[in-house]
């Protein structure tokens, strides 16, 4: 009861961000050399700057500090 009562005060488009934001920034090296091949190591660094940004985003929507 109680954790139903919390997770329908979560922001979903925050959650969103904040799990992709994860997922970007522990995973790029695999992404990028996937995405990209043997140019994908000139990629991690921005790859995992954008994942920061996202899950910063999705944390400060998640605390309501960004309204949606």
């Amino acid at each position: 009861m109680y954790l139903q009562e919390v997770l329908s005060r979560l922001s979903v488009p925050g959650l969103i961000l904040l799990l992709l934001g994860a997922v970007l920034g522990y995973g790029a090296g695999g992404i990028c050399r996937g995405l990209f091949g043997q140019g994908g190591e000139r990629a991690i660094v921005p790859m995992k700057v954008a994942g920061l940004l996202l899950a910063l985003a999705g944390a400060l929507i998640l605390l309501d500090i960004i309204p949606i």
